[in-house]
């Protein structure tokens, strides 16, 4: 397994990445914006003054030593090309110990700089009073070249796009590293505090989710001192918490409810075992082991639905669906003594869905209206376009106050009832997992109309 990237170290290299960037790109860049703009004092760089190093560059590429091995200057064909695009410009070459100039070196600059001939200079700027080029500058180094130490003077050079490339490789060496390298050094240990400081409401956050368990979904993580960056993560895990609190506290009542949902037919079906000879054996065996029945396949469906593993998708024609319900439930229907009519669909309505779960809360809507309709009635059961499924009963209708809470769990108006409370509540998740909804409403003259709206995933084809 991969070890995981860690955060601090991500963000400390951020910190060290950005502040290298700062120093050596971002304060020369800065400093050339501020020059081409000419903002600030007189005395500030010029941008002219960038030239300076790529014009002493192509002086210093042009030394040589010839075969009588004197230092002369022999111009290089980029040097030459300078010239002729800056006739203004002059540069000349003394050599360090006697103070001569090398020929080939501008005599107006060897005149005017002869005064400085008892003078050991490392760095200079001048300008020539003489001279009538307005804004000309020049600058004087000594420099370590192949050919030896020699002081290298330039004169009137101008600025040109091809200078930030010079200095920049001038700038980018060994020296400019070893200097920066205490501020990237002070950059990683300060973002090392920083990081470390920022996070610990995360660390503090990490240690308190560790102590949760199945037992402890009570806890929350405290965000009242949480920077508010991280009060939004906070307050999303203590609501994801809630939820997930809520769900094995309903997980707990209907196991729970469930368990005592079941004692009673269990407890039932045993004092008729006791008495086989009893005339009502048979009949009231016959519906203890439905009821039973009734209760394992809805423990089912909510464990079904609970788990979410199934991907696969029936292709269902909703109308041939409900009928073959409708088939199943007619005996149970004549039995007692009840009758289901089916208004099917004008055309085939095709839809894709779980076909255990339609049959499932369709089962439900059913089974109540069987115990909902008056003896000698009519359960109407019809399937609509687009993808509506409605069961119809006659019997004593739902009173507006309970139109909701009919759909909670192990609710029942009667505490007498048959049922368990779980078939409507379950129906209902179902229905909400396959993209539609149930919904309820009084029907005209008496009784509740159940109508299922499911997401149509297919155009309806006519029937042939």
């Amino acid at each position: 397994m991969r070890g995981r990237r860690s955060l601090s170290v991500r963000l400390i290299v951020s910190l060290a990445a950005a502040q290298f960037v700062a120093i050596v790109f971002l304060v020369p860049v800065m400093e050339f914006v501020v020059s081409i703009l000419g903002v600030g004092v007189s005395s500030a760089v010029n941008p002219d003054d960038w030239d300076e190093y790529r014009l002493i560059a192509l002086v210093q590429n042009s030394l040589a030593r010839a075969p009588d091995a004197r230092v002369v200057i022999q111009p290089t064909v980029a040097l030459r090309d300078y010239m002729d695009a800056n006739p203004g410009a002059r540069y000349a070459v003394f050599d360090v110990r006697t103070k001569e100039a090398l020929p080939g070196s501008s005599q107006q600059l060897v005149a005017a700089l002869a005064s400085l001939g008892q003078i050991d200079a490392l760095a200079l700027k001048f300008r020539l009073p003489t001279d009538n080029l307005q804004g000309a500058r020049g600058s004087l180094r000594l420099l370590d070249t192949p050919v030896g130490r020699h002081v290298i003077a330039v004169y009137g050079y101008r600025f040109a796009w091809a200078d930030v490339y010079v200095v920049a490789k001038l700038f980018l060496n060994l020296h400019t590293a070893i200097v920066i390298a205490p501020g990237i050094l002070g950059a990683v240990l300060v973002g090392w505090i920083v990081v470390r400081h920022g996070l610990a409401p995360l660390r503090v956050a990490a240690a308190d989710i560790a102590s949760i368990d199945v037992n402890t979904l009570h806890k929350r993580i405290s965000a009242e001192n949480a920077p508010k960056e991280l009060a939004p993560f906070f307050e999303a895990v203590n609501n994801a918490l809630s939820r997930l609190y809520a769900g094995v506290e309903a997980q707990r009542r209907f196991v729970a409810n469930a368990a005592h949902e079941l004692r009673t037919p269990i407890a039932i079906m045993r004092a008729h075992a006791d008495n086989p000879d009893d005339a009502a054996f048979r009949s009231d065996m016959r519906r203890d082991i439905r009821r039973v029945q009734s209760i394992m396949e809805q423990l089912l469906a909510t464990a079904r639905l609970s788990a979410h593993g199934e991907k696969e998708l029936d292709d269902i024609d909703l109308g041939a669906a409900v009928l073959g319900l409708i088939a199943d439930f007619t005996p149970l229907a004549i039995e007692n003594k009840r009758q289901i009519s089916f208004e099917p669909p004008p055309r085939q309505i095709s839809i894709r869905l779980h076909k255990w779960a339609l049959e499932c809360v369709v089962s439900n809507l059913l089974n109540n209206a069987l115990r909902a309709e008056p003896e000698g009635g009519d359960i109407h059961v019809r399937v609509l376009e687009p993808a509506l499924v409605e069961v119809v009963d006659h019997g004593d209708g739902i009173p507006l106050s309970d139109m909701e809470r009919i759909f909670e769990p192990f609710w029942r108006r009667e505490t007498s009832g048959k049922g368990a409370g779980l078939g409507l509540a379950i129906s209902k998740e179902l229905v909400l997992s396959m993209g539609g909804s149930l919904t309820v409403e009084q029907t005209p003259g008496g009784g509740a109309t159940f109508r299922i709206s499911l997401a149509l995933r297919q155009l309806t084809t006519p029937t042939s």
